[in-house]
């Protein structure tokens, strides 16, 4: 699976839908379908917590 370079914000976006998606899924008992969703978002949440770590400026090396 190829990753794409996205920003925080669209991240943060992405992570919201999805789990306004999820919430869909289980109301209408796609419970196959949630339990995937819930991996992606997973996933999501760990290229999140990434992010907040490499966005952390870098001290200057001289």
């Amino acid at each position: 699976m190829q990753r794409l370079l996205i920003d925080r914000s669209t991240l943060d976006l992405i992570v919201s839908d999805g789990n306004d998606f999820l919430g869909v899924l289980n109301a209408a008992g796609l419970l196959q379908a949630a339990n995937l969703m819930m991996v992606v978002l997973e996933q999501l949440e760990t290229d999140r917590s990434r992010l907040s770590t490499d966005d952390r400026p870098t001290e200057p090396t001289n």
